[in-house]
Formats: C-alpha cells, sequence, structure tokens
C-alpha cells in the first residue's frame, strides 16, 4: 500500500508540475498580448493626438478665414457706399447746377 501511494504521489507530482509548466506558459502568453495591447493603445494615442493636433489647427486656420472673408465682405460693402455716395454726390451737384442755371434765366 505505501509503495501505491509514493507512486501515486510521484504521479501527482508529475501531474502537479505539467499544470504548473502549462499556468506558466498561459501567463507568459498573456503577459505578452498585454504588452502588444499596450503599444497598440500607446500608438492610437499618438495618432489622436495628432489629429487633435491638427484639428486645433485647423479650427484656427478656418477662424482666421472667416475673419478675412468677413474684412472682405465689409471692404466691398464700403466700397459699394462709396460708389453709391459718389453716384449721389454727383446728382446733387448737378441738380444744384440745373437750379443755378434756372435762377441766373429768371434774374
Amino acid at each position: 500500500m505505501r509503495y501505491f501511494c509514493a507512486l501515486l504521489g510521484r504521479k501527482c507530482m508529475e501531474k502537479d508540475s505539467f499544470l504548473l509548466a502549462l499556468f506558466e506558459d498561459k501567463i507568459h502568453e498573456l503577459i505578452g498580448l498585454c504588452d502588444e495591447r499596450k503599444r497598440l493603445i500607446d500608438n492610437l494615442e499618438l495618432s489622436l493626438k495628432e489629429k487633435e493636433e491638427a484639428m486645433q489647427q485647423n479650427k484656427r486656420e478656418m477662424t482666421s478665414l472667416q475673419t478675412k472673408y468677413t474684412n472682405l465682405l465689409t471692404a466691398r460693402n464700403l466700397a459699394q457706399d462709396i460708389d453709391g455716395f459718389k453716384n449721389a454726390q454727383k446728382r446733387v451737384n448737378k441738380l444744384v447746377r440745373e437750379v443755378d442755371a434756372c435762377i441766373a434765366l429768371l434774374k
């Protein structure tokens, strides 16, 4: 009976050693997967940061272009207003000359 227990104990130890080795292999595999995921996450975070910086740059450029567009619209409107003012001034001057001519005729 003693021999049987010793034999059984040896098989149990071999089985335990096999399971322990298998467990270690799986742990190392899991650690490798974790490291791979960490590298992937780092790369994705870097890519995200680059895209956010590009987006901020695009927003600044868009704001600058909107300001330039608004300034151009204002300048165009002012130019049109100046042209309109000059035309109105010419009409008023023409009317004044006509009135002066009429007054001269009446004298």
